[in-house]
C-alpha cells in the first residue's frame, strides 16, 4: 500500500481515469441498462396500444356509418309495417310533390294494379305522362334521387312538344321498393 501512495503524478492521473471508467461502466450496467430495459418495453406496448387504439377508432367510424345509415333508412323499412294502399298512396303522393317543387306538369299518373313480389321485397309502379322544360326535368330528377322514399325511374322517354323543343313530354315508370 505504501507503494501505492509512491505513485507519480502521471501514474496516479491514469489510476484515477480508470477508475472513473471501470465506475462508469459498472453504473451502466448496473442501473441504467435495466432503466434502458424497461424504456424499450414501455415502448414497444405504446406502440401496440397506439394500434390499438387506431383500429377502436376505424370500428367506432364504421360504427357511427352504420348508425347513420340505418337513421336514413329507418322510415323507408318501416314502410314494410304499413298496410299496401297506405304505402302506395304515399308513394303517388310524394311524386306528385316532387313533380310540383320541380316545375313539372303530370299529364296522366296512372298506377299499376298489381306489387311485383320478391324474394325480400314488393315493387310498385306508376306511369307518368308530363310537360317540362329541360332545367325543370333535370330539378325532378335530381330530387327524385335524393328522395328519403327511394323512387327509382325505371324507365322513360322523351320527346319534344313542339319544334323548338322548350317543352318536352316525358313518360316514363316510376318505382318503389318495399322490404317485407
Amino acid at each position: 500500500m505504501y507503494k501505492m501512495l509512491k505513485l507519480t503524478r502521471r501514474q496516479k492521473i491514469l489510476l484515477y481515469i480508470t477508475a472513473g471508467a471501470v465506475g462508469v461502466f459498472l453504473i451502466e450496467r448496473l442501473f441504467l441498462a435495466g432503466l434502458r430495459s424497461k424504456i424499450k418495453e414501455l415502448q414497444l406496448q405504446t406502440t401496440k396500444e397506439e394500434a390499438n387504439l387506431k383500429i377502436g377508432t376505424e370500428i367506432q367510424k364504421r360504427k357511427d356509418n352504420v348508425l347513420k345509415d340505418y337513421q336514413d333508412f329507418k322510415d323507408f323499412l318501416r314502410k314494410a309495417e304499413i298496410p299496401d294502399k297506405e304505402v302506395f298512396s304515399g308513394f303517388l303522393k310524394q311524386i306528385e310533390k316532387i313533380a310540383q317543387e320541380s316545375g313539372l306538369s303530370i299529364l296522366n299518373l296512372t298506377p299499376q294494379s298489381e306489387a311485383v313480389s320478391a324474394k325480400a321485397y314488393k315493387k310498385y309502379n306508376a306511369e307518368l305522362r308530363a310537360e317540362t322544360s329541360l332545367e325543370n326535368l333535370f330539378n325532378f330528377l335530381q330530387k327524385l334521387q335524393n328522395n328519403a322514399m327511394l323512387i327509382k325511374l325505371d324507365k322513360f322517354s322523351l320527346t319534344a312538344k313542339d319544334e323548338q323543343a322548350t317543352i318536352l313530354k316525358l313518360d316514363g315508370t316510376l318505382s318503389i321498393s318495399i322490404p317485407y
